[in-house]
């Protein structure tokens, strides 16, 4: 799939049915039958079926399908990139090379954290 391509996403679902189209567009690229890719995968072939059409399966399922398709890898550092952009502070000018952050931050009971 042409990562220039870009694809409208107004709603959650336009992202699950691209899901479905890319895992479905991979498959065939590879010429694979649907029951040789769920073999392959250990996935039932009716879940393959329903993400294809609808995008809707698992993580896990996906995981082990785009594995299957030898397509894990490239989804895999993308989500490290962006795990590791997440992580920066969104202001840089409080950010101190060195100085820990805290890795998870406490609330009191019925205080709720400033917008």
């Amino acid at each position: 799939m042409n990562p220039e391509i870009a694809i409208p996403l107004v709603e959650p679902r336009d992202f699950t049915a691209a899901i479905g189209g890319f895992v479905r567009a991979l498959r065939q690229r590879v010429r694979m039958t649907q029951p040789e890719l769920a073999s392959r995968a250990g996935v039932a072939v009716s879940t393959l079926s329903r993400l294809e059409r609808t995008g809707l399966a698992s993580t896990d399922c996906l995981a082990r399908l785009l594995f299957a398709l030898d397509a894990l890898d490239p989804l895999f550092d993308f989500v490290k990139q962006r795990r590791r952009l997440a992580e920066l502070p969104v202001d840089l000018a409080n950010f101190h090379p060195g100085e820990s952050r805290p890795s998870r931050i406490r609330h009191r009971r019925g205080e709720r954290p400033l917008p």
